[in-house]
């Protein structure tokens, strides 16, 4: 008696592991390779339910059904209207060169030097190099009151040399 138990419990024992491991691979191919879901749709009753192809599953008499499946490439649509053509912009800048004017300060430490940018150019940024052995200090540096250069001012040392400079454009714009 005690014989036949075991065996059946062997038995049960095989036979779960047998139910699961079938499961386990049945769900595995379920989708496809290709993504795809396969069901049927029953006849009788309107249920629906998943079959697996790749273990010999089909829908028999029922009416299958995929999800997922891609469908043929539909029609090329027709062109849209033409845009409208945009506005015109201005002429933008063009011609950079740099332009410079080396003074020195007089007696008293002061001096002004202006680098002025060729006819038809405006200046866009400027600056100003100290060179002088002694500390000179910068009091003005700013675009000429008429774009046409650079200004610089400098006091602090007398006789000594600075130098102004300009980055000149031609200004399409104006």
């Amino acid at each position: 008696m005690k014989r036949r138990l075991v065996q059946l419990g062997v038995a049960l024992l095989v036979g779960s592991v047998a139910v699961l491991v079938g499961a386990t691979l049945a769900v595995a191919t379920i989708p496809d390779a290709n993504g795809t879901v396969h069901g049927c749709l029953k006849k009788s009753n309107g249920q629906v339910y998943v079959i697996d192809p790749s273990a010999g599953q089909t829908c028999g008499k029922d009416i299958p059904l995929d999800w997922n499946k891609s469908g043929a490439a539909g029609p090329q649509g027709i062109d849209g209207p033409k845009g409208l053509t945009g506005l015109q912009g201005t002429t933008g800048s063009s011609g950079y060169q740099r332009t410079s004017d080396q003074e020195t300060t007089d007696s008293s430490g002061n001096g002004s030097a202006e680098a002025v940018c060729p006819s038809g150019e405006v200046a866009i940024a400027g600056g100003y190099e100290l060179t002088g052995p002694k500390a000179m200090v910068p009091l003005h540096s700013a675009p000429a009151s008429d774009g046409s250069g650079w200004v610089v001012d400098v006091t602090d040392a007398p006789s000594q040399t600075f130098i102004a400079f300009a980055i000149c454009v031609t200004n399409g714009g104006s």
